[in-house]
Formats: C-alpha cells, sequence, structure tokens
C-alpha cells in the first residue's frame, strides 16, 4: 500500500485540529495544486471553513491571512494525532512514520539545543565577556545547517503522518523565508505542501507562488495568483505577474542551458559575516567575464568588501571597495550578454552591474567591472544588457538573510543604523587548469556620472534613485 495513502483516511479525521497551531484563514487559495502536480500528497480535506485558527503561534502571522478566521475547538495535541495514525497505518506505514519522527525529533532537540549555544556566545561577546565574534558566528551557522536539516525532516514526516510539530516547524521555517527572500526547490516544497493540506496563510500563497515561478512551476503559480484578490498582492507579485510569459521563456532557455553545461563549473564559496554560500561560474558562456571574476577572488579583492546595497525582492549588491557603489574600476569588461548561449537571469543568479546613463534606464556598454549582484528574483529584463556570469547553488538561504540597505531611502534623525553585513573571505572550490583570456573594453556612450553603478530593475529605482 502507498504510503500516502494513509492521509486520505486520517486527515480528515485529525488534520485539521493539527494544523490549528499554524494560524489558517478560510478561504481558499490554490485549491487545485494536489490534483495538478503529482510531487505532493492528495488527500481529501474538509471545508476550510472549518478549520480551527490560533494565531497565537506566529505572532504577526493573523495579519497576512487571506480572508476571516474563525475561532474554533482548542487543536488534539501530537498524543492524540500520533494514537490515531497507529491505529490507521498499515506495519509498513507505521514503521515508516516513526522512523521519520524519531528524525525530526533528534534533529529538532539538537537544534533547539544549538540555539541556547549560539545565544550565549552572542550574550558573551555584547557585554565584553569575549574578544572574538567568530564563536557566535559558529555556532550560528551550525544552527542555520540543524534547522535546514529539521525542516527537510519535518517535510518528510508530514508526507506521511500530520504530526503538528512538524507542521508548525514548517510554517515558521517558511515565515522566515518568506521575509528573506528565499525562493529555492525546498521553500516551493514546503509552501505547495501546506497549500494542498488547505493551510490558508496570505505569506505561505505569495510564498508558493514567488518559489513557483523561480522553479519553473508556472501553472501552479498563475492557479495562486488568480485566486488572490488584488489588495492581497505585493508589488513584488505585481512584477511577476506582468512579466511571467517572459519569465517563463528565458526559464525554459535557461534549463536547457543548464542540462547542457559542463558538470566540473569553476566554483566559489563565500564566507560572509552572514554564513557560507556558494555560486557557480558559466566559463562557458561568459568566459572573460568569469576569468576576471576569478582573478579578482584569488588575489583577495573581495575579502572584506561590504553587501552595500541589499534591496527586498530585487538584489543582494557587493564589489565596491568604497563601499557606496561609487568606485569604478581599473579596467572594464567586454559585454557578454549578447553572446550564443548566454545565461538568463533567475533566483540567486549573479550578474554584473554596469554604470548607469543618468536619467534612463540604460547602461554604458562594456562598463562592468568588480560590482556584482545576486538576483533575489527572476528578473527578464536584465539579460538585454546585463551579462550574467554565474548563479547561487549552495546557501540561497545566507544570500536571503543579509542585512537590508538601501541607499535610495532618507536617513531619519539620529537613527542608529547598523552597519551592512560584508564578504570575510572568497575561495576558489574547483579552479580550471588555465582561465581564458579576457577581453577588457573601452566603456562606450555618455560619459557616466559619479554614482552607484546599482542594475536598473523594471518598476524599481536604482541606487541612485531613478
Amino acid at each position: 500500500m502507498n504510503s500516502r495513502f494513509i492521509l486520505t483516511v486520517f486527515l480528515p479525521r485529525f488534520f485539521l485540529s493539527a494544523v490549528a497551531i499554524c494560524g489558517i484563514s478560510s478561504r481558499t487559495v490554490g485549491q487545485d495544486s494536489a490534483e495538478k502536480r503529482d510531487t505532493t500528497p492528495s488527500a481529501s480535506v474538509m471545508d476550510p471553513t472549518s478549520i480551527p485558527v490560533d494565531s497565537s503561534t506566529l505572532g504577526n502571522a493573523d495579519a497576512a491571512a487571506v480572508g476571516d478566521g474563525h475561532q474554533h475547538e482548542e487543536p488534539v495535541d501530537a498524543d492524540s494525532v500520533m494514537e490515531e495514525f497507529k491505529a490507521l497505518a498499515t506495519p509498513e506505514q507505521l514503521e515508516q512514520g516513526l522512523a521519520l519522527l524519531k528524525e525530526f525529533e533528534t534533529h529538532a532537540s539538537e537544534f533547539q539545543k544549538k540555539i541556547i549555544q549560539m545565544r550565549r556566545e552572542h550574550t558573551l561577546y555584547i557585554n565584553k565577556m569575549s574578544d572574538s565574534k567568530e564563536p557566535y558566528w559558529n555556532r550560528r551557522n551550525e544552527a542555520r545547517d540543524l534547522m535546514n536539516q529539521t525542516y527537510r525532516d519535518a517535510l518528510n514526516l508530514i508526507e506521511v503522518v500530520p504530526h503538528p510539530h512538524a507542521l508548525r516547524f514548517v510554517v515558521t521555517v517558511l515565515e522566515q523565508r518568506y521575509n528573506h527572500d528565499v525562493y529555492d526547490a525546498e521553500t516551493y516544497e514546503g509552501a505547495a505542501k501546506l497549500l494542498d493540506y488547505k493551510v490558508r496563510l496570505r505569506y505561505v500563497a505569495l510564498l508558493a507562488a514567488r518559489s513557483a515561478m523561480s522553479v519553473g512551476d508556472f501553472d501552479l503559480a498563475e492557479r495562486i495568483y488568480d485566486s488572490l484578490q488584488p489588495d492581497e498582492l505585493e508589488d513584488a507579485d505585481r512584477g511577476l505577474i506582468a512579466l511571467a510569459e517572459e519569465i517563463q521563456r528565458q526559464f525554459e532557455i535557461e534549463e536547457k542551458l543548464r542540462q547542457s553545461q559542463a558538470e566540473d563549473l569553476p566554483k566559489v564559496r563565500f564566507l560572509t559575516s552572514r554564513g557560507e554560500f556558494t555560486v557557480e561560474l558559466y566559463i562557458d558562456s561568459a568566459p572573460s567575464t568569469v576569468s576576471h571574476f576569478i582573478s579578482l577572488v584569488e588575489s583577495g579583492f573581495y575579502d572584506g568588501l561590504d553587501f552595500f546595497q541589499v534591496i527586498d525582492g530585487l538584489f543582494a549588491m557587493t564589489g565596491d571597495p568604497l563601499g557606496d557603489g561609487s568606485s569604478r574600476p581599473d579596467r572594464y569588461l567586454a559585454d557578454e550578454h549578447g553572446r550564443p548561449g548566454s545565461r538568463m537571469p533567475v533566483s540567486g543568479s549573479l550578474v554584473m552591474a554596469k554604470l548607469p546613463i543618468p536619467n534612463t534606464r540604460e547602461f554604458v556598454p562594456n562598463s562592468a567591472g568588480t560590482q556584482f549582484a545576486i538576483m533575489y528574483y527572476p528578473f527578464p529584463l536584465i539579460s538585454e544588457q546585463r551579462t550574467v556570469f554565474g548563479r547561487v547553488i549552495d546557501g540561497l538561504d545566507v544570500v536571503g538573510s543579509l542585512r537590508r540597505v538601501d541607499p535610495t531611502k532618507k536617513k531619519e534623525k539620529n537613527a542608529i543604523v547598523a552597519p551592512p553585513d560584508r564578504i570575510l573571505k572568497c575561495e576558489m572550490l574547483n579552479r580550471p587548469e588555465k582561465l581564458p583570456e579576457v577581453n577588457y573594453a573601452a566603456p562606450m556612450g555618455p560619459a557616466p556620472q559619479q554614482r552607484s553603478a546599482a542594475p536598473g530593475l523594471p518598476g524599481v529605482p536604482d541606487a541612485a534613485g531613478r
């Protein structure tokens, strides 16, 4: 018997009570996602208006709910859920469910202990009882790894039994990913499962739609957006809807290029004040840019540089020694965005920054140098003027957690401004023996003013405020 079969019998009885800890709303979102996607459970679930609501678990989550919630009876506890599961499960299902529960509980306990250690190190540092912040950073990175592992365990567990602790963990992690613009495959999987299980939080619906757009499930994204009211959308979603056709076209091109790319692409690990992430570099499609970038990494150029512009829903930008986007490189790179096989901008893409032409949305050709952006969303218009030369393959949640810095926003008088996050060190993980020749060129076009080279995006002001 398929391990998912029990959900069809079990969910109508106990799932709705178990998910009360998540905070649920009554209006249907993405109702048919389970029927049209065979990678998630298909369960017979009661009418969503009967779902209990508990807004205490997630704090402000109730404010982000879709529709009007209704208070109901107290949810059953985990013991009751497991007793019912044991009564309904086959021996094989019971063995699988108990094994998955043990994995989840083991890692959840380790995660909780690591959080306490992390807070202890932080307390010691801020009270000047420790000379180094490194112990705190180490505990934080270990805690993030355990959180991601526990999230994976929770997804596996709720595939078999709707355990309330696992559901709460998934919802909490997804709220964090929503706040940090993390739209990867595991975000998509978790958000889609919660929709299939009739969880009705607005941020879960938006997260599912955005991550679906990022991983290529455009049908699901369209169904979710069609089910939402205009005032439930945010600017980021309106932009994705307006560009959906071109995003899909470019995604399909990028997928074909990715399938045919070399398996041993150059890779770089970034150690930052928020943790580590790893990128792969498209040396075949942007050989000059990648060769130049590798030389900068190996020279230590990026070590110690700030992420001087980090904008919600857009990008994280670095690569300026002056820390404000105003520096100019010693030499400029020839553009490579028009080459055959040039890569498309997707979530996590690395894009070279260029000099903006004043009072336009245009950029000076051949004006890239050292600054680059990591994209949070797919923005198709980038491919028309800028070179995509890599993407984040591990640690997108770290990129999402970078402290937001917006130079275009007016600073409040006497406001305390936290310093930006920064790159501590870059290191090559996979370097080709011989690098391609770098094609340097003189910038062409009107002389740029001294202003930030942040990439201009459709409908979004750049660092110069245009």
